[in-house]
């Protein structure tokens, strides 16, 4: 009995989970789905994958040191040698084009744990080797609930992200040792741009309205710049008016008239005055 218990404590664990919506580079190697056949796939089989343990790519004791013990370029294998062939970088590993922000990971044998749910970063290329530095994570789930045999999320990726990408899932169990991995290739579609209603549309395809040429400025005319010229200057700037000295000033006409009239007078009178004398010297 105790040689059974110790042949049967050897005995590899079933498998436990994987994500299945998106599904996973291992779900889409397993028997049955229409993307075994890939390249890739078939690459990764060849090189050891147990395609019937889809959902068994698990570490003992990581204890949330995942960047400890998951090597950099190893991450879709967890460093495991028969899974290694779900590292291999390559640009042609089947992609699921998100349509909604509903995630399911499926639960094989199901486990109380967490869930990490990482993406790459703008410039991911798929035929690099994948490295922890191409990672950010966008959402941590402690102990959700299990609904039909999965788990299921809702996840709200980046709204800069767009394209080919790579979406790293981390189960961490806390009623087992256990942490589980996988990797999952996304396309993520550009945000819709609005839908235009007709009337928009008629108002984006007119031409556009011209404003009516605005009106000139008749001139004024030569008679009236050349009088009202002169006139607003005359007002707006007055000029003083020289006065000159009475030295300077000639007699008028009426001082004239009359500075003859006494000369004239003073001459008759002394014309006068010598003929009188002259007629009294005779008598």
């Amino acid at each position: 009995m105790l040689t059974l218990l110790m042949m049967l404590s050897v005995v590899p664990a079933h498998a436990h989970g994987a994500p299945t919506d998106p599904p996973s580079r291992a779900f889409l190697c397993s028997p049955g789905q229409p993307t075994a056949s890939s390249p890739p796939c078939r690459a990764a089989i060849a090189a050891g994958l147990p395609s019937k343990e889809w959902d068994n790519i698990r570490l003992p004791d990581v204890r949330g040191l995942d960047q400890q013990k998951v090597p950099d370029g190893r991450l879709c294998s967890a460093g495991l040698a028969k899974y290694t062939g779900l590292d291999a970088p390559s640009a042609q590993w089947p992609v699921t084009k998100l349509k909604d922000t509903g995630f399911t990971y499926r639960a094989t044998i199901p486990h109380q744990g967490s869930f990490r749910f990482y993406v790459t970063r703008a410039g991911y290329q798929p035929a690099k080797p994948l490295t922890w530095a191409d990672l950010d994570q966008f959402l941590n789930v402690p102990s959700p609930p299990l609904v039909n045999g999965a788990y299921e999320f809702q996840v709200r990726l980046p709204k800069s992200l767009t394209g080919r990408h790579l979406i790293y899932t981390v189960w961490q169990n806390t009623d087992t040792p256990d942490t589980y991995y996988s990797c999952t290739d996304v396309e993520i579609a550009a945000p819709a741009k609005p839908v235009q209603t007709q009337a928009q549309q008629q108002a984006a395809a007119a031409p556009p309205v011209q404003p009516p040429p605005a009106a000139k400025a008749t001139p004024p005319s030569s008679a009236t710049s050349s009088s009202s010229a002169p006139s607003s200057a005359k007002q707006s700037t007055p000029r003083p008016v020289p006065v000159a000295s009475s030295a300077e000033q000639p007699p008028s006409d009426a001082t004239r008239i009359g500075l003859s009239a006494v000369v004239a007078a003073l001459g008759g009178l002394a014309v006068l005055g010598g003929f009188m004398l002259w007629r009294k010297r005779i008598l």
